[in-house]
């Protein structure tokens, strides 16, 4: 469950990034410096993806045998 939130919780982040730097209103040094913070969140939430398809892959694999 804390796999969840905190899923939802990074992409909520990643999301207001986002419309901060679609904004236009930062200047440059705050643009890298989302966008910098961006890539790190999307890693994140990359991670928790890969780990639910593993989690679901583990159990379908179980459930055939």
């Amino acid at each position: 469950m804390s796999d969840k939130i905190n899923f939802e919780q990074t992409l909520s982040e990643l999301e207001q990034v986002v419309a901060r730097l679609e904004s236009g209103e930062c200047t440059l040094d705050e643009s890298i410096e989302l966008f910098t913070k961006g890539v790190e969140l999307t890693k994140k939430c990359n991670s928790c993806l890969e780990n639910a398809k593993l989690q679901i892959k583990l159990l379908n694999e179980s459930e055939a045998l």
